[in-house]
């Protein structure tokens, strides 16, 4: 049994009502654990942060991160989230001495309890999922599986630690990176935090592959799994149940795709989906997203955005005459 569960999330202000429909979501299921918000950003008087409570908000500029403004005037603001994931785990390690610490993406809803996971952390340090466990039928179709292998087998939006020598040691490593190796450069086999997962099943023991197919359901893997709704609950493959969705590349602009970086899917295809979407899309708005989505992050704002996998596609063989068109 955890004593003591945390889970935490991190964003700029713009996506901090994706954020808070993430917490909501998450304690209606999950009440024992804590919720941490690390801002990268500033609060700076554009909202009150008492709006959040019961959640925790940290800002990163208070937490004493070696090199934080040399990481701030070098990367992107996306890069610059991925990177202080693992600065923001050992923080919260130390200084609130979690049993359990839990890290999701803004950008998820969650359907259901952690109680699995939790039984998978009684025997194990260290817990991330595989983007997929079944290949692609369609390799002219992105993602590809090419993809994947240069942006990181695992996915860094979801991962549990507990406390123990494994998870220091892997937390040190991992930061060790995130310092000036927490880049968008594929061809320098830089896929920001997240390819650096690649290495820990190597490296540390007690590292568990999750492979649940109620967990971490994105584009990326819905070719493995088919959800459908019955009896007021969400199922996968059958009688398994949702746990949560990762809605990665999903635009409020552009409601009709499933997401910027994929054309397997039509999201039209998949009404059970489109309507969770819709529910999201609601909730969201209801948390403030007009609010947040104007506030520009007073970290790396006049650095480069990064791209999405299709608009990377399309600038790449632009010389060529050639465009990938988006669903």
């Amino acid at each position: 049994m955890f004593l003591k569960k945390i889970v935490y999330t991190v964003c700029s202000a713009n996506h901090l009502a994706h954020c808070k429909t993430m917490a909501d979501s998450f304690i209606r299921y999950n009440p024992a654990y804590k919720i941490i918000i690390v801002l990268v950003d500033k609060i700076d008087n554009r909202f009150d942060p008492a709006t959040f409570e019961p959640y925790i908000l940290l800002e990163t500029g208070n937490l004493g991160i070696d090199a934080f403004d040399e990481m701030a005037s070098q990367y992107s603001v996306i890069e610059l989230n991925c990177a202080m994931k693992a600065f923001a785990a050992k923080y919260i390690m130390h200084h609130f001495t979690p049993d359990l610490l839990l890290y999701l993406d803004s950008d998820i809803l969650v359907f259901d309890t952690f109680k699995e996971v939790e039984q998978q952390m009684q025997e194990h340090e260290i817990l991330i999922t595989p983007h997929f466990t079944l290949p692609y039928s369609d390799a002219h179709l992105l993602p590809k599986e090419r993809d994947t292998i240069r942006s990181g087998i695992y996915n860094a939006g979801f991962f549990a630690l507990k406390k123990g020598e494994e998870t220091n040691l892997f937390l040190s490593w991992w930061t060790k990176h995130m310092h000036t190796e927490c880049y968008y450069n594929f061809a320098e086999g830089m896929g920001v935090d997240q390819v650096w997962l690649n290495l820990v099943p190597l490296l540390f023991n007690g590292v568990c592959i999750y492979t649940d197919a109620g967990v971490n359901i994105a584009y990326w893997n819905l070719h493995e799994r088919q959800i459908e709704f019955r009896g007021g609950q969400y199922f996968v493959n059958g009688n398994s149940a949702v746990i949560f969705l990762h809605i990665s590349g999903y635009s409020f602009e552009h409601p009709e795709q499933l997401s910027k970086h994929q054309n397997r899917f039509e999201l039209n295809a998949i009404p059970v989906l489109k309507d969770i979407l819709f529910k999201y899309v609601a909730a969201v708005r209801g948390n403030g997203y007009e609010k947040f989505m104007r506030m520009e992050c007073i970290y790396a704002v006049k650095k480069k955005k990064s791209l999405g996998i299709m608009k990377m596609i399309n600038q790449l063989i632009k010389p060529l005459g050639i465009k990938v068109t988006d669903i």
